[in-house]
C-alpha cells in the first residue's frame, strides 16, 4: 500500500514538473513575438531617419561651406501657400561687408536652418538686405529661391505629401556690388539724405490731385526741401539721391 502512494506522488510530481516547463516555453514564445514587433518598429524607424538624412543631404548642395556662414537676421515672414505646400518668404539683414561666397553661404544656412525647425516646408524664396530701412523695398544685396527644379511654381501636391526634395535646386541671384570693394558706396548721411527725399516725395503724393490726369510731383519742391534740411544746396541734393540710387540698383 505504501509502495502504491510513492508512485502517485511520484506521478504528480512529474505531471506538475511538465506543466511548469511548458508554461516556460509559452513565455518564451510571447516574448520573442513581442522582439520581432520591436524589430520591426525599430526598422521603420531607421526607414524615417535615413530619409530625413537623405533631403538633409539634398537640401545641402556640394558648394556650400558653413565656414562661411555670416550672422543673419529675419526681419519679415511672408505665407505664400499654394494648395497643400507650405511655401515662404523671407526678408534678412546681411552684414555690408559679406562676399558673393559669404552670401551665398548664408542664404543656403538659412533654408537648412527653417527647414530644420519644419520639415513640411515646400518652398523658400529669400530676399537680403544690407540696410533695415531698405527692407521694405527691391532686394538690396540678392536673393535665393529653394524650390523643386528651381522654380517657385513646380511644388506638386505630391512633392507637398511626400516631403521629396530629390528635385529641388537652389536659384541665386546676387547683386554685382556684393563683395566689390571699388565701388563708392554712400556714406550713412547720404544714404538718410536720400531716405528723406523718398518721404518728401511720398508726402507730396498725398496732396495730388487724383481725378487730375496731369497732375505730378514737382521733384524741384522736394529736392528744395532736403536742400533746407541738411544746410546743401539743391544740386547737391540732386547729385546724392542719383548716387544713391545708382548703388542700389548695381
Amino acid at each position: 500500500m505504501n509502495k502504491f502512494i510513492k508512485i502517485i506522488g511520484i506521478l504528480l510530481l512529474l505531471f506538475a514538473t511538465i506543466g511548469c516547463i511548458s508554461g516556460e516555453d509559452t513565455d518564451d514564445r510571447t516574448d520573442m513575438n513581442d522582439v520581432e514587433v520591436d524589430s520591426s518598429t525599430v526598422a521603420d524607424e531607421g526607414e524615417a531617419l535615413a530619409h530625413d538624412s537623405e533631403n538633409e543631404v539634398q537640401s545641402k548642395p556640394a558648394e556650400y561651406d558653413g565656414t562661411l556662414v555670416r550672422n543673419y537676421e529675419i526681419v519679415e515672414t511672408e505665407e505664400d501657400p499654394w494648395k497643400s505646400a507650405i511655401r515662404k518668404q523671407y526678408r534678412v539683414l546681411v552684414p555690408t561687408d559679406i562676399t558673393e561666397e559669404e552670401l551665398k553661404a548664408t542664404l543656403i544656412q538659412i533654408v537648412l536652418d527653417k527647414t530644420s525647425e519644419n520639415k513640411d516646408i515646400d518652398a523658400i524664396s529669400i530676399f537680403a538686405y544690407d540696410r533695415r530701412e531698405d527692407v521694405n523695398g527691391a532686394y538690396t544685396l540678392g536673393t535665393a529661391d529653394w524650390c523643386p527644379n528651381g522654380n517657385w511654381g513646380d511644388v506638386t501636391p505630391e512633392i507637398a505629401s511626400s516631403n521629396d526634395r530629390s528635385s529641388y535646386e537652389y536659384v541665386f541671384d546676387i547683386k554685382d556690388k556684393v563683395g566689390n570693394d571699388d565701388l563708392d558706396r554712400p556714406t550713412d548721411l547720404e544714404f538718410e539724405i536720400k531716405n528723406y527725399y523718398s518721404a518728401c516725395y511720398d508726402a507730396e503724393w498725398d496732396n495730388i490731385d487724383l481725378s487730375d490726369p496731369y497732375a505730378t510731383v514737382d521733384e524741384e519742391v522736394v529736392y528744395q526741401k532736403v536742400a533746407d534740411k541738411y544746410g546743401i544746396t539743391k544740386e547737391e541734393a540732386k547729385e546724392i539721391c542719383m548716387k544713391v540710387t545708382l548703388y542700389q540698383m548695381q
